[in-house]
């Protein structure tokens, strides 16, 4: 429990006394070699920690009126898989109403009235679906600046992204399904994609440039990909969650209810409508559009197939490897925590209290009397030191700020002071308030708490009890320990297990018979007032509580209603904007074809000596002769302007089908149209003649297929 003791289901041993940690020296190794502080984690700190620094700001503003617990900014990941929830349970309600066909998918959504039920549930599950993407994208934002995606946690960065592609590939099938003019470019922009892969055996885009050649075995392929794929969605959750300890899957349950009444009003304010009817041979001019999925018709209505798939592989590999070109190649010895063996004394708090299960609690290797030991899993320590406050032995920690150094440094310090006469107390300040151990700002420390001693340490947690309780015996007049304020803590956990040391839920715990509580205090730092910090440090030197700050009456529902307002607008400007379609207005001409080219004889292969021959008696003969079709040739004569094109047969022997499509930019108006198609040097072409009434946005299509023959779509 969060609050509470921890339990193991392994055998716990209590947490050793003051004798056991002399014990532990007589038995230790040695001192730990001092070694200089590892580089920053990734590139480009200092800019990363500004950004981070703007979003902790505006955490510590959220929670002046409400609790962490309910901060829609601490709680990004959850969030977001509340909404795909409730995207998900909306999307099987809309099977009432929906039917998965090309022909009635259209009829069937348009028929329900914006506030009828189904309508309402239709909005539910389109902004609950936009409201997971912005969340995502904000979580990714805030792990990003918090310089969370180096190292060790390479994994939860790539399957979290690799889960955005599927996301946001599920609403693009998802808006395909609706079949209007935004599924007309969905579609087109796909099989413009698709036609560039080995896939048919055929291109598939020609299909779609009239309305009775749509395949109906893809619009069913579309739906069940759209149904199916939801399921892998929790398969990649479990993988972006697998390095991580105590991860909470759903926000609490007040936060839920705000984001599913965000996504109500929203539904109220703005009902999701069909827009036209899709018509595909005309080319939809402007339309209202949802950005947080349909971004990309930006580039499958201006780039060719191969231009898309670059453009994405580029996009996709870039972010993918961010873990790699945009963090630091350390060795793992310079900043990630080790175990000395002989000072274990298998009480297994360090494995309980690691955020990221780096710690398991491994047979003994050394013969002590104790029944097992702690071990580092390198893939998944990030350095944090929060193990080093679990540890009253210090048996465990960071060669590069040693417990026992430090230790007996501040010792020496508060010994010192008293004896001058001069007591000091000391602050240890998470470094991640800084950004990071390289951008720590002791100066900048040393008057926002004037008259202690700054101490820089990696995470709140790091601080083991039992110093706190050695520096107050030894003169320190009161010890401060200041965490992060941010809600994405690089340590995750530290700002939870120290204020719980502390109160004394938590082993190791402080006892209250070596230190005087009234003189430890942990706060979590908020740089938009400082000046509470001073207050509360200045407070705890004379041993008296903080004074408490009322919150106004009504300001968590004021916070509560301005915080919804603000996602409510960015969601609604992204999920409506208007779209205006690149696709150039002027009137086409299609042209498209399939057919088989006249047979090329070709000489019958010479026999194989019967002496020679020794394939079985039933496969001697002459070889069959190799065959080809020629090419087909179409020439087309728009207005007296003759034109002529040839397009070879497909297959390896080249004895396959000739299929093409030509399509020709017309100018407003009526045209002759003549088109002849000639399957060899000899034999009678097929004709047609016609005119043409061109029209703006309109699309003429000619298709010929053999057995039917020529049939046009004016």
């Amino acid at each position: 429990m969060p609050g509470g003791k921890p339990r193991n289901p392994m055998s716990h041993h209590p947490h050793p006394d003051i004798d056991c940690e002399e014990l532990a020296d007589t038995l230790s190794a040695g001192p730990t070699p001092v070694v200089e502080p590892p580089l920053p984690p990734v590139r480009a700190a200092r800019l990363l920690a500004a950004g981070d620094a703007v979003l902790t700001r505006i955490d510590t503003l959220i929670e002046r009126v409400w609790p962490r617990t309910l901060n829609p900014l601490a709680q990004l990941g959850p969030a977001a898989n509340a909404m795909l929830l409730l995207a998900t349970l909306s999307g099987v309600l809309m099977l009432f109403w929906y039917s998965a066909s090309s022909q009635t998918a259209w009829s069937s959504l348009d028929a329900l009235g914006p506030y009828s039920l189904g309508g309402i549930v239709r909005s539910v599950h389109r902004y609950s679906s936009d409201l997971a993407v912005l969340l995502i994208l904000l979580h990714a934002l805030r792990i990003f600046l918090a310089r969370k995606f180096a190292g060790a946690r390479w994994l939860a960065w790539v399957s979290g992204f690799a889960m955005l592609g599927l996301i946001w590939f599920i609403g693009w099938t998802g808006y395909w399904l609706v079949w209007d003019d935004r599924a007309q470019l969905v579609a087109k922009g796909t099989m413009k994609a698709l036609d560039v892969l080995p896939i048919f055996g055929e291109p598939m885009l020609p299909l779609f440039n009239r309305d009775r050649t749509v395949p109906s075995l893809l619009f069913f392929v579309v739906f069940f990909l759209h149904m199916a794929l939801p399921l892998a969605i929790a398969g990649g959750l479990a993988l972006h969650l697998a390095r991580l300890s105590r991860t909470r899957l759903l926000p609490e349950r007040s936060l839920m209810i705000w984001l599913t009444g965000a996504v109500i009003a929203a539904s109220l304010i703005i009902p999701a409508t069909n827009t036209a009817p899709a018509q595909l041979a005309v080319k939809p001019a402007t339309f209202s559009l949802d950005w947080w999925f349909l971004w990309p018709l930006q580039l499958s209505t201006r780039l060719s197939g191969p231009g898309l798939w670059l453009t994405g592989a580029l996009a996709s590999l870039g972010l993918l490897s961010v873990p790699w070109w945009m963090a630091r190649r350390r060795p793992r010895a310079s900043f990630q925590a080790a175990v000395e063996t002989s000072r274990c004394f298998s009480c297994t708090l360090c494995s309980l209290d690691c955020p990221f299960g780096a710690i398991t609690m491994v047979p003994r290797t050394d013969g002590r009397p104790f029944p097992s030991q702690a071990q580092i899993d390198p893939d998944r320590c990030i350095g944090c030191g929060i193990c080093t406050g679990s540890c009253d032995t210090q048996a465990i920690g960071m060669a590069w700020y040693d417990a026992r150094k430090v230790g007996k440094e501040l010792e020496e310090f508060a010994s010192t002071q008293r004896a001058r006469g001069t007591p000091k107390p000391i602050a240890f300040v998470c470094a991640q308030s800084d950004g990071g151990w390289e951008l720590f700002d002791r100066e900048a420390w040393s008057r926002r708490i004037p008259g202690y001693e700054i101490r820089p340490v990696p995470c709140s947690g790091w601080v083991e009890p039992k110093l706190i309780e050695r520096l107050i015996t030894k003169g320190a007049t009161a010890v401060l320990i200041v965490g992060c304020g941010s809600s994405e803590s690089f340590g995750r956990e530290g700002n939870r297990w120290m204020p719980a040391r502390i109160a004394g839920t938590r082993e190791p715990e402080l006892r209250p018979n070596r230190a005087d509580p009234r003189r430890v205090a942990h706060v979590n730092f908020d740089p938009l007032r400082p000046e509470r910090l001073a207050a509360t440090a200045a407070a705890l030197c004379k041993a008296e509580p903080p004074a408490d700050v009322a919150t106004p009456r009504f300001a968590g529902w004021f916070t509560g209603v301005a915080v919804a307002a603000l996602g409510l607008a960015l969601l609604l400007v992204a999920s409506s904007a208007r779209f205006r379609n690149p696709e150039s207005a002027d009137p086409e001409f299609i042209v498209m074809f399939r057919a088989y080219g006249d047979w090329i004889d070709g000489s019958t292969a010479t026999a194989v000596p019967v002496a020679e021959d020794t394939r079985p008696i039933h496969m001697r003969g002459q070889l069959p002769a190799k065959r080809a079709r020629s090419p087909v040739t179409l020439r087309l004569d728009i207005d007296g302007k003759v034109q002529e094109h040839s397009f070879k047969p497909k297959g390896v022997q080249s004895d396959g089908a000739s299929a093409g499509e030509l399509r020709l930019s017309l100018t407003p108006g009526k045209h002759q149209v003549s088109v002849h198609l000639l399957t060899g040097s000899s034999g009678k072409p097929h004709v047609w003649s016609g005119e043409i009434d061109a029209r703006e946005r309109r699309l003429s299509v000619l298709d010929f297929e053999p057995a039917r023959g020529f049939e046009f779509d004016p």
